[in-house]
Parts: structure tokens; sequence; C-alpha cells
């Protein structure tokens, strides 16, 4: 019995000491945004101002082995002491470049949507959750969190500027469901997404497109899963110009949507100063799952601008206004349209 303690506690203290010896990287960072919004809905004369106060803090992890082979991993905490809120997954990144993530991994498609110029702040009034008009590029690529995504190096197949990612998930074993008002779950995934960057003169220009399917439990849906998107940018001196569309199929909650999405945008930088606007429209016939969307069209449009200031090294004040109006089956939606105002600060490590 004694050999065998003895046994155990030289076995501990190896762990341990290995574990000390053999400890990941890591590194953090983040922001603590403060600021104050003014709302002024078409459904009252009168504004109401809220204080927007949110932090991020972000860790990594990551160590690299023997072979080349970079590991990492992190989470993420929604503000100071609170509870782990977004966990990742795994990546792996191969000595050549390329990387696969692994869990969580999200969608090849979604990874590929351009970031068109648009406005900054925190303003913004409240959509109803009646209307399902399409919302970004990256609308409809949902993928179960388990699953990989795999993305190849910097110019990928000879060819310069070229890059791409492949995505699946599975998630067979969830059980079956029927009926128009039970919650339809993701079963599995496909999705590819492409980007290509290229000069043009004093401009580069960035092209990013992508498609994603998905298939779920619901027997009673008549649809699935099946978007694409497609978007471009130019960037001049200190322009960036661009615009992005997006169209399809997809599922949410207990409802089968067709609609579409799309946005254009600028942005001018000048020295600490950095000018936004931006504009985007998206629409949708919603139905309850295995109906035909016969209903009127739900729309939603935003127009906004925006101004940073580099304050200090870290620190940025940000002023934006923004504009929307809310169409839920063809019915203007007054609380969820109107006016929106932010002033503000971010300050990051």
């Amino acid at each position: 019995m004694k050999k065998e303690l003895l046994l155990a506690s030289a076995l501990a203290s190896t762990m341990g000491a290995a574990g000390i010896a053999e400890a990941g990287s890591a590194t953090f960072s983040g922001h603590t945004r403060a600021g104050v919004e003014g709302e002024n809905p078409d459904s009252s004369n009168t504004d109401t101002t809220t204080a927007r106060q949110m932090n991020n803090f972000n860790v990594s992890i990551s160590e690299t082995t023997d072979a080349g082979v970079k590991i990492a991993t992190g989470f993420t905490l929604t503000d100071e002491g609170g509870a782990e809120s977004d966990a990742s997954g795994l990546t792996l990144t191969f000595t050549d470049g390329s990387s696969l993530q692994l869990i969580e991994a999200g969608s090849a498609s979604a990874a590929h949507a351009v970031t068109v110029p648009g406005a900054g702040g925190e303003q913004g009034i409240a959509n109803t959750s009646s209307n399902n008009s399409a919302t970004g590029l990256d609308t409809g690529t949902g993928a179960d969190a388990v699953g990989f995504d795999y993305a190849t190096a910097a110019d990928a197949f000879g060819i310069e500027g070229f890059s791409a990612n492949v995505s699946a998930s599975f998630n067979s074993d969830v059980a079956a469901t029927s009926g128009s008002t039970v919650t339809a779950t993701i079963e599995n995934s496909y999705a590819v997404g492409v980007t290509y960057v290229t000069t043009a003169g004093d401009s580069t220009v960035t092209v990013g497109a992508g498609y994603n399917a998905a298939d779920h439990n619901n027997q009673t849906a008549t649809k699935d899963n099946a978007v694409y998107h497609l978007g471009a940018t130019v960037a001049t001196g200190d322009l960036t110009v661009g615009a992005g569309y997006s169209d399809g199929d997809w599922l949410a909650d207990n409802e089968q949507m067709t609609g579409s999405y799309s946005t254009v945008g600028a942005k001018y930088v000048s020295g600490d100063i950095t000018f936004n606007v931006g504009m985007s429209t998206g629409d949708a016939v919603d139905e309850s799952l295995g109906v035909t969307g016969t209903s009127s069209e739900d729309t939603f449009d935003k127009v906004g601008a925006s101004v940073d200031y580099v304050i200090a090294s870290g620190v940025t004040g940000t002023v934006g206004y923004t504009t929307q109006d809310s169409v839920s089956d063809g019915i203007d939606q007054k609380a969820a349209s109107g006016s929106a105002w932010y002033v503000g600060a971010t300050v990051s490590f």
C-alpha cells in the first residue's frame, strides 16, 4: 500500500510539473465602451435617452508543436468578473499557412462576407420580432457546433490574392420534429467561401462570395437554408467604398423565409478622424413552417453616418446618427422606425 501511495504521489507530481512546463502561451485584449444613445421612434413624440455601457474581455491561448503546427483556442467574457459567454473551439494552423477549425467552426460562407463600410456607434431602435427581413450578408449561414472549417493558405492554388474556405457541420442525431409551431433545428450544413484581392492602378480591390446550405430536423418545413452572397470593396488612398448583396431561403425559430439584403457604404480617413456613411435594405416573405409564402413582404431600411476621432492611443470617440424604417407584412411598424443618435468613447487594451 505504501508503495502504491508513493507511486501515486510521484505520478501526480510529474503530471503537475509537466502541466506547468507545457502551459500554452496566453494573451488578452478587450475594450470598454461607454456612451449615451437617444431614440426618437415614429410612434412617439418623446425622445428617450439611455446610457450604453459595454465591456469585452478576450483571452487567446496557443502553443506550437515540435512539428510546427500551432494549436489555438480562447474564450470571451461579456463583462469583468462575469461568467464565460463564448468559448472557442480549436484552430490548427499548419506550416503551409492553411488552418483547420474544429468545434464551433462556423460557416465558410460567412467567413468571406466582405466588410462594407457603415455607420459606427451604438445607435438604433430595436426591430419588431414579427419583422424577419434579412439583416446582413451572413443571414442564413447557420451551422451546428460539431463541425469543421478548412481555410487555405494565402495565394491558394497558385493564384495571387486568392483564398478559400470549406466547412461542414453534423447533427444527424437531433430528434426529428413536425408541426408549424415547432422550432426548427439545423441538422447538417455545408458551405464554401472565396476571397480575391487584387490591385487596379492605385486601388486595392477585394471581392468576396459564399454559399451556405443547411437542412433542418422539422419535417413540416418546405424550405431549408440555401443562401449566397457577393460583395466588393475598393480602397484608394484614404477612401474605401463597398457594396454587397445576399439572397436565398432560410429558417429561423418556427418560420421559413425567402428574402434578400443589399448594402452600400463609404469610409474616409483623414489623420485621426474617420468618416463613415452607409445604407442597407433587407426584405423577406415569411410564413409558418410548411406554408407557401403568400404574405406581404417584410422590409427593413437603414441609413446612417458616424465620425470617429482618435483621442489618444487606444481611446476613440464616436458620434453617430441613424434613421430606419420597418415594415412587417406590409404594415408600417412605427415603434421600430425613426431616428437615433449616439455619443461615446471606446477604450481598448
